[in-house]
């Protein structure tokens, strides 16, 4: 899932949650949008990818990151 479908997610859960929770949602958007992925490129060899903008340096997984893969698995995407 791309980071720009994963938003729409959760504008859309923002949205529908209005009237009870709709807090919940803006701290969550805050962190996807701090992990974002950014092109990385590692010249001499095809290991170019995605690396998540906040953990790079911190890990060597491709995005989505850990933070993003957890995000995902509790909205059940």
């Amino acid at each position: 899932m791309t980071q720009e479908e994963l938003l729409a997610k959760i504008n859309k859960g923002g949205v529908e949650s209005l009237q009870s929770d709709s807090l919940g949602w803006l701290p969550l958007r805050a962190v996807v949008e701090l992990h974002r992925p950014m092109l990385w490129k590692n010249l001499g060899n095809d290991t170019d990818g995605y690396k998540c903008q906040a953990c790079q340096g911190w890990t060597r997984d491709l995005y989505p990151c850990p933070t993003i893969q957890a995000i995902e698995k509790e909205l059940a995407l």
